[in-house]
């Protein structure tokens, strides 16, 4: 079994930039531990100015050696190393010591979303105490638990069962307005409970928006 926890907290590194800049938006490719225990991050920016946002990170504190690797029309990747309050107040020592494993990690202006998945309650719990520790403000966005025989088996992050499950409800007409079928006989034919059927269906979806069409940035949006 697998701990998912998608949260919300205001780890600074970066921090400055993207305040300085609201617009731009920062995905995290990985983080490496590089000689003398320096740490260094590969991460891609969506910005409307590159110049500017470019210019914020130089005045940014919690890094240094900016180092820009490729350039695209929509988006640009960059290296840098972690310095500062941003290293200092890092949970990255913490995800990996507990045997975390680090599924998204996306920062705006708003702060940083970690999608991180830990391999019990115990460490995601040790998580969420240095977060508040660090006093990074954290704010539980989404939990749930993973078994072994639910593994994703997409790459949006669903598992074999959810991915039957509304690909059946999908096919069966189960959102065409009227419905061709009922909740019910969707539970039928799948052979599990309304209450199961019901909870598949609300967990992938809420799991496919995520991890295709939804940022940060939607977050409250009307």
């Amino acid at each position: 079994m697998r701990i998912i926890v998608t949260s919300s907290i205001q780890q600074p590194t970066l921090l400055s930039a993207l305040r300085e800049v609201p617009s731009a938006r920062i995905i995290f490719e990985q983080l490496d531990t590089v000689d003398y225990g320096n740490r260094v991050g590969t991460f891609w920016v969506e910005a409307d100015d590159y110049d500017v946002f470019e210019a914020a990170m130089a005045d940014d504190p919690t890094v240094t050696a900016v180092e820009c690797l490729a350039t695209f029309n929509d988006r640009r990747l960059y290296r840098a190393e972690q310095m500062g309050d941003g290293r200092e107040r890092s949970v990255y020592p913490t995800i990996v010591e507990v045997g975390g494993v680090i599924q998204r990690m996306v920062g705006t202006s708003e702060g940083w979303e970690f999608q991180v998945a830990f391999p019990s309650q115990e460490a995601a719990s040790r998580f969420h105490e240095v977060c508040a520790d660090y006093d990074l403000g954290f704010t539980l966005l989404q939990k749930y638990e993973q078994t072994e025989l639910d593994e994703p088996s997409t790459d949006f992050g669903l598992t074999e069962k959810q991915r039957r499950t509304l690909v059946r409800a999908v096919a069966e007409g189960y959102y065409k307005v009227p419905r061709d079928v009922d909740l019910d006989a969707l539970a039928d034919e799948l052979e599990i409970s309304h209450q199961a059927a019901s909870e598949r269906l609300r967990r992938a979806i809420d799991i496919l928006v995520h991890n295709t069409i939804y940022t940060p940035d939607d977050e409250g949006a009307e």
